[in-house]
């Protein structure tokens, strides 16, 4: 009879910890959408750079593009590849597609390609009420050896890259205004923290700089440890316009301090 009761006893206080929200869940932000309007049909071009100025890459994004049709979901797609210098030392190229629900601007699918000089991968995000699942699937471009990872993270709202984007893209953005949300752009999940440092002038453009620090989120203890491909917080520079739009986006990693810079931007 006792051991039944400890039985009982330990499975109940085991099943309170599991459900007991993440010590980090105090700081998330709500995940509605604020003021600021969907982003229409547009099309973005980035320079890649080292140090703002070894050229190492291009970068296009097209958001919601015309030819794309899809009811009921907006969509982001992206390309990218290594140029110059850059290319001879790491060459890489992908191929990114997301589609969110076009209400709610929630994430409901991710695919990535991406191939560098000594394998290709391509990997499959879902996001699902409860729970997100990815399945990555790499070759050995020498071997030819092919695997196979999947994963599940049981939390909910999680976001991807892009619908993270759009989200604070979103948000008032007011000089110390906070956002804080879970994201995971492939298969491992983030706790992303952003603040508004204010409007300024960037790039001759009126800008709006943020503050972008993340941690990574064990998916089974849902404890934080240290993303440490980042040397301290990153920066991104939205048009403080109608089309709030990504000007430029630093962040320092091993290597040195790595840009992306808007050089083209066009509604489609």
């Amino acid at each position: 009879m006792m051991k039944h009761l400890f039985l009982t006893l330990a499975a109940t206080v085991s099943c309170a910890f599991a459900q007991a929200p993440p010590e980090w869940a105090k700081d998330l932000t709500p995940s509605t959408t604020g003021p600021f309007a969907t982003m229409l049909p547009m099309s973005l071009d980035f320079q890649l750079s080292w140090k703002g100025m070894l050229d190492s890459g291009k970068l296009r994004m097209d958001f919601a593009p015309p030819d794309v049709k899809k009811p009921g979901r907006y969509v982001v797609r992206t390309s990218a590849s290594s140029t110059g210098a850059a290319a001879a030392l790491f060459p890489y190229q992908h191929s990114f597609w997301a589609e969110l629900d076009s209400k709610t601007m929630r994430p409901s699918l991710f695919r990535a390609t991406e191939v560098d000089k000594k394998e290709s991968s391509t990997t499959t995000v879902q996001y699902q009420d409860s729970k997100v699942v990815s399945s990555e699937t790499t070759k050995n471009l020498q071997t030819g050896k092919v695997s196979t990872k999947d994963r599940t993270f049981l939390y909910t709202p999680v976001y991807d890259i892009f619908s993270a984007m759009l989200h604070v893209r979103s948000q008032n953005l007011n000089t110390g205004e906070k956002v804080c949300m879970v994201i995971q752009p492939f298969d491992q999940p983030y706790l992303l923290r952003v603040q508004s440092m204010g409007s300024e002038m960037h790039n001759g453009q009126k800008a709006i700089r943020l503050s972008l620090s993340m941690s990574k989120i064990h998916r089974r203890k849902m404890t934080l440890e240290p993303y440490t491909k980042l040397n301290g917080p990153a920066t991104l520079w939205l048009s403080d316009d109608a089309d709030r739009v990504p000007i430029e986006f630093r962040a320092a990693v091993f290597i040195g301090e790595v840009r992306a810079t808007l050089v083209n931007r066009q509604k489609l």
